[in-house]
């Protein structure tokens, strides 16, 4: 306060002022002074002794008027602080706004008959609601389709069906938008398995990830942009898909999505992609400056928690990080402790065991989590992520040729992504492939103008640590 009002004095004469301010305030209150409450680091009135008057509604609710209007004083440093203070009030406006509406999904039931076919029918509408309601803002109707007066309630309304033939059960699932009958995404899907199977062994949650991912692809040209919590989640999409490249112009274009994305809607699950997109930062060597952004990394972790920490996305992607980042295996475990669903979320939160059980030398219960995770998100467009971290987990527990075939999986979708390049080089050095070595270190030269075979080997700061632990930075660099 001394610094905002008086910010021109020194903190002396500020002080003195403050003292004379708060006295001035207490006599105007006569009988009522005991009710203004001052400690060193508030002035309050007592809650216990106020009443608050919401008779007059349409002030209490009227968007034309600003926080603390009228309030001026002639203090630079106290009207930066009121900007400030308005314009995050606002961004809460914004952001209560949008949780009180959110998108509305409806499952619908099948209309076969009642058996293993319809129970699988369930699980996939439900798993793919799961997977869009982790990200945006929604409500979730179940089952029922709403009495014909308010059949159009839900905004997308999810279905899916399921049939067999000989021996074989084939899934339709089908994504639409009730009020225009526009059609958001439909798909088949063939499990050469019983449904029952195939539902308690989470064999089809490739197949809704990916309809799920499809799905919000589609939804920015089907709902109106004024939303705030569409138009968020919209942007928040588009970022993903920038990520997904680990090309540097194209992570800068993705920060600023989501920082546009967390501007309309204070959703913590904005904030917990920004986290991961600086870690990639770290890793990929693009960060100039690394302690800070392990800060920001930090601080984003615990706001997006603190928004949003119900969301199991956000727990996955912040535990990710944590474990990454701080070798905090204390956020894996905790993840540990929950269902890891078949579903994005889960996919994160299987890497991130898999991360700390590495760091606790269990490579067999790391490979089993990773191996998982790719048959899980194996449909998603960011598999190559999870392939790049089975390929790790191979390489800890010896199997290199299976190491080979994800970390070249990995390469094939995302060229410039560089955690699999380097592990192949690795590999390929010690399987004697010379050449396909030659020409990974050449692909990181162009990635990392500082790139060298003698750095790859040597320097101990260089992100290699499961290559050096199983020994396989030992071979000779000239041929």
């Amino acid at each position: 306060m001394e610094e905002k009002l008086w910010s021109g004095r020194d903190p002396e004469q500020a002080g003195q002022s403050l003292r004379q301010e708060l006295t001035q305030i207490r006599k105007a209150l006569g009988v009522y002074k005991s009710c203004f409450v001052v400690d060193r680091t508030t002035a309050r009135l007592d809650a216990a002794a106020v009443d608050v008057d919401w008779d007059n509604a349409r002030i209490s609710t009227d968007d034309t008027r600003e926080l603390l209007e009228g309030l001026s004083v002639r203090d630079p440093a106290f009207e930066d602080w009121l900007g400030e203070v308005r314009e995050a009030f606002d961004r809460r406006k914004t952001a209560l706004a949008a949780r009180s509406h959110g998108l509305i999904l409806r499952t619908r039931r099948s209309n076969g008959p009642e058996g293993s076919k319809s129970i699988l029918s369930e699980v996939l509408a439900d798993q793919i609601g799961q997977n869009i309601a982790e990200q945006v803002r929604a409500w979730r109707q179940v089952n029922v389709r709403m009495a014909e007066s308010d059949q159009d309630e839900a905004e997308i309304e999810i279905s899916a069906h399921v049939a067999e033939e000989d021996g074989k059960s084939l899934a339709f699932i089908r994504l639409i938008h009730p009020a225009t009958g526009r059609v958001l995404h439909t798909q088949k899907a063939l499990v050469n398995s019983g449904a029952l199977q195939a539902a308690s062994e989470d064999l089809l949650a490739d197949i809704t990830i990916e309809a799920a991912e499809k799905t919000l692809d589609a939804m920015g040209k089907a709902f109106p942009s004024e939303r705030p919590e569409l138009a968020s989640a919209a942007m928040a999409r588009r970022a993903v898909r920038e990520m997904e490249s680990f090309e540097a112009g194209r992570l800068d274009i993705a920060e600023r999505l989501l920082d546009s994305a967390f501007d309309i809607d204070r959703n913590g699950l904005f904030l917990a992609w920004q986290s991961l997109l600086k870690t990639i930062r770290l890793t990929e060597l693009l960060s100039t400056d690394a302690q800070a952004d392990m800060a920001v990394i930090e601080e984003l972790n615990r706001k997006a928690m603190e928004l949003d920490g119900e969301n199991p996305l956000v727990q996955a992607l912040v535990s990710q990080v944590q474990v990454l980042m701080f070798a905090d295996l204390g956020a894996a475990n905790a993840v540990a402790q929950q269902r890891l669903d078949p579903n994005l979320s889960g996919a994160f939160s299987m890497v991130s065991l898999a991360s700390a059980n590495m760091w606790d030398g269990d490579s067999e219960a790391a490979y089993a989590l990773t191996k998982k995770a790719t048959s899980v998100a194996g449909r998603s467009s960011f598999h190559h992520w999870w392939d790049t971290f089975h390929c790790i987990s191979c390489i800890a527990s010896g199997r290199y040729e299976e190491a080979i075939r994800f970390g070249e999986s990995a390469r094939k979708t995302a060229p410039n992504f560089r955690p699999p390049l380097r592990h192949l080089l690795a590999l390929f050095a010690h399987t004697g492939e010379r050449e396909k070595m030659h020409i990974v270190a050449d692909q990181l030269k162009r990635l990392e103008p500082d790139f060298s075979l003698e750095r790859f080997k040597s320097d101990e700061a260089y992100p290699v640590r499961t290559l050096r632990h199983a020994n396989l930075l030992d071979f000779p660099i000239d041929d």
